[in-house]
C-alpha cells in the first residue's frame, strides 16, 4: 500500500514536470525526501556540493578560475569517495554551471548522502541530455 502510495506520487510528480517542460516553464529538479521515492528503489540524483561553480567568477579571472577548478574537482573527489563507500555509482559531474555529481543511488541511503560534509543539496535527475557518439 505504501509502495503504491509513493508511486503514485512519483508518477504524479513526473507528470507535472512533463507538462510544464512542454510548456517552456522551467523545470526544477524535486528535491529527494521520503515522500517521492520508494525506498528500496535506485534513483539518480544530482548530488549538489558547497564549493561554487566556475561560472560564478568572470571568463577573464583566468587564476581565479583555476584555483575555484582545482578545489571543484578536490571536493568532488573527496565527496564522491564516501558515495562509493555507501554504495552510490557516479554516472557524472558537472563545474561549469554547477558544482555537482550525478550518482545513483539506493533511496533509502538519500539521508546519509545528505549528511556528508560539503552536500547542500540532493536533487532527482529529471532531465537528461546525451551527446552522440558518433
Amino acid at each position: 500500500m505504501i509502495v503504491s502510495i509513493a508511486l503514485n506520487l512519483l508518477l504524479a510528480a513526473l507528470a507535472f514536470s512533463a507538462s510544464a517542460h512542454a510548456s517552456g516553464a522551467p523545470v526544477v529538479p524535486a528535491p529527494v525526501n521520503a515522500s517521492n521515492v520508494v525506498s528500496n528503489q535506485i534513483v539518480e540524483v544530482w548530488v549538489v556540493l558547497s564549493e561554487p561553480a566556475l561560472a560564478s567568477l568572470p571568463p577573464d579571472a583566468k587564476e581565479e578560475r583555476a584555483a575555484l577548478r582545482e578545489r571543484v574537482v578536490k571536493q568532488q573527489n573527496v565527496v564522491m569517495t564516501q558515495l562509493t563507500a555507501l554504495g552510490a555509482t557516479e554516472s557524472g559531474r558537472i563545474q561549469h554551471t554547477s558544482n555537482a555529481i550525478a550518482v545513483s543511488v539506493p533511496a533509502a541511503l538519500i539521508e546519509s548522502v545528505k549528511k556528508i560534509d560539503g552536500v547542500i543539496a540532493v536533487r532527482l535527475v529529471n532531465q537528461r541530455n546525451q551527446v552522440d557518439a558518433r
